[in-house]
């Protein structure tokens, strides 16, 4: 190869190598606006979601599936199916199936609202109110061992109804890791301006075939009523195991990780 040659071909790669640096210099100045954007974009979704349940009870069904006992443990079990709707509507918005150990069924659930920002860029979720269903478990369970309510499948942390994108950024998984956190830790969320009622879980002893409304209120409560008459379900009402259904009840909030004993009707909230 000429010198004229070899010297323009050294050119060319000074110039590759001076443009490739000029862009890296330009990534590196302008990604901390993209993460900006990024994370404002993040907020702006959960912020809409939000709004779109802002100031409404929420609503689900608990159906009876079936009662029974586990042949190897010997144990009580219920056959459950957990049924949210959007709220105002009837439109089913997740459905969870679940087995729970017992003869009586609980539903926790959690009212938080965000006195201040949860997140820097989050002002908008300022004064904004999260209504979640949070696990179900049997009287023969620990609460912790119960089955998440906000997802119909999967361990995620993220609730089904607000999850922004379908794979969380780091961003929004770090929001909804603060978030339980807070809801863990009522001093600590308190602490940073976000108000929780926790504790909610009422309980009912299940009759077969039933469906249970459970309506969480916006003003705090949690409440669970049979939508179907005894008249219309197997036996006139009473349960798979002969016994008569105890009555339903109104929680009051229960210290988390109380579990009612087993008996032959509902046990009172502790």
């Amino acid at each position: 190869m000429s010198g004229r040659k070899l010297f323009a071909a050294f050119g060319i790669l000074l110039l590759l190598a001076a443009g490739a640096a000029g862009g890296w210099y330009w990534w590196t100045l302008t990604e901390k606006d993209r993460i900006i954007e990024e994370n404002k974009r993040v907020i702006a979704s959960l912020e809409a979601k939000l709004d779109r349940v802002w100031a409404k009870d929420v609503v689900a069904d608990v159906r009876v599936d079936g009662l029974s006992v586990n042949a190897a443990s010997g144990q009580p079990e219920m056959r459950l199916t957990f049924i949210m709707y959007e709220p105002g509507t009837e439109k089913p918005v997740m459905t969870r199936p679940m087995v729970l150990l017992g003869s009586e069924f609980y539903i926790d659930a959690l009212v938080v609202k965000f006195d201040r920002k949860l997140v820097e860029e989050g002002e908008g979720l300022r004064g904004k109110s999260l209504l979640l269903f949070r696990r179900a478990f049997g009287d023969l369970m620990q609460p912790v061992q119960g089955v998440p309510l906000y997802r119909s499948t999967g361990e995620s942390m993220i609730p089904e109804a607000l999850q922004v994108d379908a794979a969380p950024s780091p961003f929004e998984e770090e929001i909804w890791r603060r978030f339980w956190e807070y809801a863990n830790d009522p001093k600590a969320a308190a602490a940073a301006g976000v108000a929780v009622a926790q504790g909610e879980a009422p309980h009912v002893k299940p009759v077969l075939g039933q469906v249970y409304k459970i309506t969480l209120h916006v003003a705090g409560g949690l409440d669970i009523v049979p939508r179907l008459p005894a008249a219309v379900l197997p036996g006139g009402g009473v349960g798979a195991t002969g016994t008569a259904p105890g009555p339903i009840l109104t929680a009051a909030p229960a210290p988390a990780g109380s579990v009612a004993p087993v008996g032959s009707g509902a046990a009172p909230v502790h």
